[in-house]
């Protein structure tokens, strides 16, 4: 069937796509549709097996009792120690039996199975193109449960594996309670990872022996068997291994990129079923069955498994141990089910806890690896608002000095100012050489240099010929630098070049027309024509500006971009230069030390080193160019200090913005 168009396509014929066919069924779905499912594998095997605990009302809403194949009512952390589950069950289904559903729906319906793998899934017109090692298939509806591909870890993020390898065995000594399983018995030796049995038992003299591992590498058989054996012969005595069960689930808090395919949903595993900190998938992927079965009837597009927010913190925090410090996992786990009701532990495991609950099993477990992954990960999630925020702060200090005490607050500033230029302000173009070499360890050359000055004094005798066009493209050079800096810094990485021509138009509107008198007054000493504006008007349309600001930032939900114009807000009652100075080294400066030091690949230190001959060189000039005003051999300028810094920063920031596009156009 060359040209079929299938209204549903099941790329994978795994539990995800079973589960889903399941309750399709249930809802009526599958009459008169035509279905194809894709999988190389033929599922004729019993290659897993599932658990879970529920409750008899949360069993009946799953509706999967059908599946089930074992159940128990107590479970044990320490032998000898077992705990009843109360009105709870620890249920098994194997897989074949879910196979087995498969098999009978796709009999039932008709539905096409073609053995292939799937290369690749196309958004199309009406509907998808699949891309399979046999050619392409058309549908209206895709279901896609093939293996998820993790985005690369951040910092604050782990990806481990729960690896395990089982023996199904038969044992001489009958058991005393084959109603009891061990969840997760830490009596085997760690070998610097996370490790334990797990032993569910089939009847009195018939279990499921089971190391598992949580770690960076998967558990090998060579490693596994010896630990198995010796555990089973000391614990069971003689046993007879019957078949052997090997398994990786990721345990990971990176993301699954999203693809935003129209017409395509994914399911199991690559919608997120699997719980990372337990490697738990079956109730998530019924539960997510049940709601696109939902959604289809009411004729709404399925979405991905949405998990509160809490726990996804708390299983970043745990992986992070785990990744971290492996061996305070036989700890954690161990004081979790021992100072808490196993039913409770479940819950929470569940997701289904309350706040309540949640603290106070929290409180339980050992404080010091947690408040460590805690800090490790507050400290990388928001250190792109630290320095905003910090920058906020100080604006706020300054303002109430500059209305509580004026002499300090001039201290403090000349203070604050000063120490920031040197040791970023002015270092933070002072690499232009490097940038242009693409070579840290490159030497200036004297044909650089000679340009770099030449292209600085030539602008300032434009500035002394043409003072209103010198303006204008000073005003239009520094909008692009400026707001390109600050885009990228906030990763607002889509229609990046019309954001940063409009940041930076804002940015400067707010800075010059909140400042509209010392703005004029500037323009003067310039010999520019003066903006026509009250100084209350011109507040007010300031502040009308930064609330656009705020209301984008709020939109593209970037906290530093807030905290930003929440700065250039308050920056309005001070003086113009104050508030330029407190962006241009608080936020442009720093954040652009910060894009020097990812691009070319060092840190501080070696980067500091390299800023000193040329930080030495732009405050030479800038004693020569007070000289010359000094000396008055730059009269137009009219001795203004404001309007000769602006100046100076114009003529020695043009071949920098040059420079540093060119960077980020090669580097971001």
């Amino acid at each position: 069937m060359p040209n079929t168009k299938f209204d549903y396509l099941f790329a994978g014929a795994g539990a995800g796509a079973s589960l889903l066919l399941l309750r399709m069924e249930q809802r009526g779905l599958l009459d008169g549709k035509k279905i194809v499912v894709i999988d190389p594998d033929t599922k004729s095997k019993n290659d897993k097996t599932y658990c879970f605990w529920s409750t008899p009302e949360e069993l009946k809403q799953l509706q999967c009792e059908h599946l089930i194949s074992q159940e128990w009512g107590n479970v044990r952390m320490i032998q000898d120690k077992p705990e009843s589950l109360q009105t709870m069950k620890y249920s098994l289904i194997s897989s074949m039996d879910v196979y087995s559903e498969l098999n009978r729906i796709v009999k039932k319906y008709g539905i096409v199975r073609k053995y292939s793998s799937v290369k690749a899934i196309h958004s199309a017109e009406n509907g998808v193109s699949v891309e399979t090692e046999n050619g392409i298939l058309h549908a209206t509806l895709a279901f896609d449960s093939r293996t998820p591909l993790f985005l690369p870890p951040k910092k604050n993020e782990a990806h481990l594996l729960q690896s395990f390898l089982g023996y199904f065995i038969e044992i001489e000594m009958p058991l005393s309670d084959p109603d009891c399983i061990d969840l997760m018995d830490f009596e085997v030796d760690q070998l610097e990872y996370t490790q334990f049995m797990y032993v569910l038992p089939f009847g009195p003299s018939k279990l499921l022996v089971e190391l598992t591992r949580f770690g960076n590498e998967p558990i090998t058989a060579t490693e596994a068997e010896p630990i198995l054996n010796e555990y089973i012969a000391k614990r069971f005595g003689k046993f007879k291994r019957i078949e052997t069960e090997t398994g990786c689930i990721p345990m990971s808090s990176a993301a699954i990129p999203k693809e935003n395919l129209s017409g395509v949903v994914s399911i199991g595993s690559r919608a997120g079923a699997v719980k990372p900190s337990t490697g738990y998938a079956f109730k998530n992927m019924l539960r997510h069955a049940e709601k696109i079965s939902e959604c289809l009837v009411e004729g709404k597009q399925p979405e991905i498994i949405q998990r509160p927010s809490r726990f996804v913190f708390y299983d970043r925090l745990l992986l992070l141990i785990l990744s971290r410090k492996p061996q305070m996992g036989k700890l954690i786990f161990q004081t979790l089910f021992q100072k808490n009701k196993m039913t409770t532990v479940f819950q929470f495991l569940d997701e289904k806890s309350t706040l309540k609950q949640e603290l106070s099993i929290l409180y339980s477990l050992p404080m010091v690896p947690f408040l460590q992954a805690w800090w490790y990960d507050f400290t990388f999630r928001f250190k792109n608002t630290f320095v905003p925020f910090l920058l906020l702060l100080v604006t706020f200090v300054l303002w109430v000095l500059s209305t509580q005490t004026p002499n300090t607050f001039d201290l403090t500033q000349q203070v604050v100012f000063s120490i920031g230029l040197l040791i970023v302000g002015i270092p933070h173009g002072s690499v232009d050489h490097l940038l242009e070499a693409g070579n840290l360890d490159s030497r200036p050359k004297i044909g650089f240099i000679l340009r770099y000055i030449g292209a600085a004094v030539g602008f300032l005798l434009f500035w002394l010929v043409f003072p209103t066009t010198a303006l204008l493209l000073f005003l239009l050079y520094s909008t692009w630098h400026f707001g390109q800096g600050d885009i990228l810094e906030w990763q607002l990485l889509k229609n990046t070049a019309i954001k940063s021509w409009i940041w930076g138009g804002l940015l400067f509107a707010i800075l010059l027309v909140g400042h509209a008198t010392e703005t004029n007054f500037i323009l003067l000493n310039m010999q520019v024509k003066q903006i026509r504006i009250s100084g209350e008007t011109a507040k007010i349309v300031s502040y009308s500006l930064g609330l656009l600001a705020l209301i984008w930032g709020i939109l593209e939900r970037r906290a530093a971009m807030i905290l930003c114009v929440l700065m250039l807000a308050m920056g309005i009652q001070l003086p113009l230069l104050t508030a330029f100075g407190l962006y241009f080294i608080g936020q442009h400066s720093i954040h652009g030390w910060s894009h020097l030091k990812q691009g070319l690949k060092t840190n501080n230190r070696n980067l500091f080193k390299k800023t000193i001959p040329f930080t030495a060189g732009a405050v030479f000039l800038f004693a020569a160019f007070v000289y010359f005003l000094e000396k008055g051999w730059l009269e137009a300028f009219n001795k203004h200090w404001i309007t000769a810094f602006f100046v100076f920063i114009s003529c020695l920031s043009l071949p920098h913005v040059l420079t540093m596009h060119r960077f980020y156009k090669n580097y971001f």
